[in-house]
């Protein structure tokens, strides 16, 4: 199955329009040439005004963080502003050097305190949660949460009281594994408890194949379950890489055992060993609990010379500019949103073959996959795009064509409308 069969196949499952996922097949079916995504512009038409629209962002996380969910929210408020759209933040006190309010980017963001104490922490939040919405549910048109958990499941209970409706996001790895839809959990009290406020919200968005497929698995009602993708800015042409002296390989995100760094060290020791008259660097942007350890083997396979670490980085943009190859080795994803950058920046991705990077990669035609884990076939797939440049530029140009024709905020802007219910917004416009 090729990845846009992967996206078409949501057509439809959802059980009601297809407007949902119209997206999937539209690059294909609509006639449109790529002439917009060449010229690193929007398809044609001007977004309509949600001037009016109030909406609650719930982040169920450090906020504002830098995680991929974090970010992506953020990323998605912007959108919507700029559509005339009102949002607000509210998020749990995760440090307590946070400050209860605060203006963020222009967006209020309100945290709710809570004792760091196990099982009694989490059910207080709850509750704080529960009484925020009651006492601010004519303030909002709707909830979208982000990070499906604790907030998601409070949302849940009140649903009839608050009359909101209340979508909430699966992220991808975190809920499914150690989360609480981890089917392992599923009999633990609180997992119990937050299953049972999760059944009674509106929508669960999907941002993969796969993460349907669990959630299936995991007692959604199949009519619960709407696939709408992360979103990208897709406005700015990209800038090509310079030829130069060096090809530079890259990687983006949080340095966690799950993300397979350590696989993309083994990998690159390999092309290194394989083009010893060739110069390659490889830059690794991200922090994390296995940076030392990721450092350490650098040190041990002799390539920590030609090893960049950045760290945490705010610029993504120009990091990514700054590459030849990206690379996202992880064991699990959601929809990644390095991945979604590199190819907006039109640059060649190379990627594990799980659930969200194959929604977004078929191999040779948007970029190329290997066996999950496997070093050898990485280095084997680095070793394509350093021997055939030609690969390497057809595979980043019709990358970037995908994400423009399915990807862009607009796009999905349009389709969260259809959960927020919309049509029932007033027309009092909120001033941000």
């Amino acid at each position: 199955m090729t990845a846009g069969d992967r996206l078409t196949q949501m057509s439809g499952v959802t059980g009601n329009d297809a407007g949902q996922v119209a997206f999937s097949s539209q690059a294909t079916d609509d006639g449109q040439d790529s002439g917009d995504a060449k010229a690193g512009m929007q398809p044609e038409g001007k977004a309509a005004s949600l001037k009016g629209l109030r909406l609650l962002f719930a982040v169920d996380s450090l906020f504002p963080g830098l995680g991929g969910a974090e970010g992506q929210a953020l990323k998605l408020a912007v959108a919507l502003r700029e559509r005339g759209a009102y949002v607000e933040f509210v998020a749990p006190r995760v440090q307590t050097g946070q400050p209860v309010d605060e203006i963020y980017q222009g967006f209020t963001v309100r945290r709710l305190d809570y004792p760091h104490i196990r099982w009694i922490g989490s059910l207080v939040l709850m509750v704080w949660f529960a009484r925020y919405l009651l006492v601010n549910r004519k303030r909002f048109d709707a909830l979208h949460i982000h990070i499906t958990h604790l907030l998601a499941a409070s949302a849940g209970y009140m649903r009839r009281w608050t009359g909101l409706p209340v979508t909430t996001k699966i992220s991808g790895f975190y809920e499914f594994e150690g989360g609480v839809l981890d089917q392992r959990r599923r009999f633990m009290p609180l997992n119990f408890l937050i299953r049972m406020g999760l059944r009674q919200v509106d929508h669960v968005q999907t941002i993969s194949v796969q993460t349907r497929e669990k959630l299936l698995a995991a007692g959604f009602r199949n009519e619960q379950i709407k696939f709408v993708p992360n979103g990208i800015d897709t406005s700015l042409a990209p800038q090509l890489p310079i030829e130069g002296e060096a090809l530079t390989i890259g990687y983006c995100g949080r340095l966690r055992e799950v993300k397979g760094v350590h696989v993309l060290l083994d990998a690159f020791a390999l092309a290194l060993q394989a083009n010893p008259e060739r110069k390659l660097r490889l830059r690794i942007a991200g922090g994390g609990e296995v940076m030392d350890t990721l450092q350490a083997q650098a040190e041990t396979l002799g390539v920590a010379s030609q090893v960049e670490w950045l760290g945490r980085i705010e610029d993504t943009a120009s990091f990514f500019r700054s590459l030849d190859i990206y690379v996202q080795p992880s064991f699990a994803e959601g929809l990644p949103n390095s991945v979604m950058e590199a190819m907006v920046e039109q640059r060649p991705v190379v990627a594990s073959d799980i659930g969200g990077n194959n929604d977004l990669i078929e191999t040779g035609v948007t970029g190329l996959l290997f066996e999950v884990g496997d070093a050898t076939q990485l280095s084997e797939q680095l070793q394509r795009l350093i021997d055939e440049p030609e690969l390497r530029h057809a595979v980043a140009r019709s990358g970037r064509e995908l994400i423009v024709s399915r990807f862009g905020f607009d796009r999905v802007v349009d389709e969260l409308l259809a959960l927020y219910h919309h049509e029932n917004v007033s027309s009092t416009s909120v001033s941000q």
